[in-house]
């Protein structure tokens, strides 16, 4: 693993959830490959940065969104980085309503491009059962 590269993907995801607190879907766009697609729970797959965005994009639209990575694991292969952890988000409906949390383990792969950034190219969600 090179440690080096760690900052740099710890980077991306601040970068991911610092544009979703500022409600700003399009910057999304730019920290996502060209061919990205993401499986989350009990939803088709969403395929493209712009499918993606546009996704965002309607959940800030209607969301006050506070979210956060905990990494569990980090490999970096060369261009590759393989990362699984608990991605948690808290909901508050802009038009007013009860918040929500979530919590769902994440498995996400990030390749770095040509120009030396990482970007995000898969993603898979699964959330965690409520305690019972």
């Amino acid at each position: 693993m090179s440690s080096t590269e760690l900052p740099a993907i710890a980077a991306l995801r601040a970068a991911w959830t610092d544009a979703v607190a500022a409600r700003n879907a399009d910057a999304l766009k730019d920290l996502l490959t060209d061919d990205y697609e993401v499986w989350p729970q009990g939803a088709p797959p969403i395929i493209g940065p712009a499918a993606a965005t546009d996704a965002m994009r309607g959940a800030v639209e209607r969301f006050d969104i506070v979210q956060s990575f905990e990494a569990l694991e980090t490999v970096v292969a060369g261009d590759w980085a393989f990362e699984r952890g608990i991605e948690r988000m808290i909901l508050t409906p802009r038009g007013g309503g009860e918040q929500r949390t979530i919590e769902q383990r994440t498995f996400l792969i990030e390749r770095k491009g040509q120009d030396g950034k990482w970007k995000f190219a898969r993603g898979m969600t699964n959330q965690v059962a409520p305690p019972v």
